[in-house]
């Protein structure tokens, strides 16, 4: 990476808007699973079907509408706040607090976002797990989008009306190639992290054109940052 341009393109950044889960913290397939289980679980007792049609329900909904509870929701006229409720209550014990994270989120210039397709007590409950709840000025969960999940644009642009951005001086953070372009479609600097590669099964993008920036790990970049914005 060619620091000099790194530092000059993100000078003026006043926003940092992160996606949660498998962006915060890396890639765990333990709350994964848990997740996938609780939705398929729910697709199962809502929809009368067995294991094996509900699974095919859910990865389709994911791919064609951007998140599971949007196709029931058009589908099948279900109640969000039922699904979100239920498929949320998950084990996070694996999670622990980050103190690196922390001081490299704490050292930003700005403030702090988070952004994510789940609902808004899980991000609660995330980040007071990694001991950073503190550093986030707000969150804009799948209820405050009206449950129309990234990547649409109209998402991107009702979470920067509310927390009062603007997006050449954004930032955002996503584990999904397709979430990363929502966000430099709407003119935000982007930042893609790679190491989810669950995601890349489910992903129509096929040029990393989407993004400006790629890493694996997340404290990386943002020591990179930090360090370079001192020298």
């Amino acid at each position: 990476m060619d620091y000099q341009i790194f530092r000059n393109k993100l000078k003026n950044i006043q926003g940092w808007v992160f996606d949660l889960d498998d962006t915060l913290y890396p890639p765990t397939g333990e709350i994964y699973a848990q997740m996938a289980e609780r939705i398929c679980a729910y697709v199962m007792k809502t929809l009368h079907i067995d294991k094996k049609e509900a699974s095919v329900i859910q990865k389709e909904y994911y791919r064609k509408y951007g998140a599971t509870v949007r196709g029931l929701m058009i589908e099948y006229d279900i109640d969000p706040e039922d699904f979100t409720n239920y498929v949320h209550q998950l084990d996070l014990s694996s999670l622990k607090e980050n103190p690196q994270l922390k001081a490299c989120l704490q050292a930003l210039s700005g403030k702090k976002f988070i952004f994510t397709n789940g609902a808004y007590q899980h991000a609660e409950r995330v980040l007071e797990q990694l001991g950073i709840r503190e550093c986030f000025s707000g969150i804009f969960s799948i209820r405050e989008a009206g449950y129309i999940p990234k990547p649409a644009e109209e998402t991107y642009r009702k979470m920067l009306e509310t927390f009062q951005l603007n997006p050449q001086e954004s930032i955002m953070f996503d584990d999904s190639p397709a979430n990363v372009l929502g966000a430099k479609k709407v003119g935000m600097h982007t930042v893609w992290i790679s190491s989810n590669v669950e995601n890349n099964k489910y992903c129509s993008v096929d040029s990393q054109d989407f993004c400006d920036y790629e890493t694996p790990d997340l404290i990386s970049f943002l020591t990179a940052f930090l360090m370079d914005k001192s020298a």
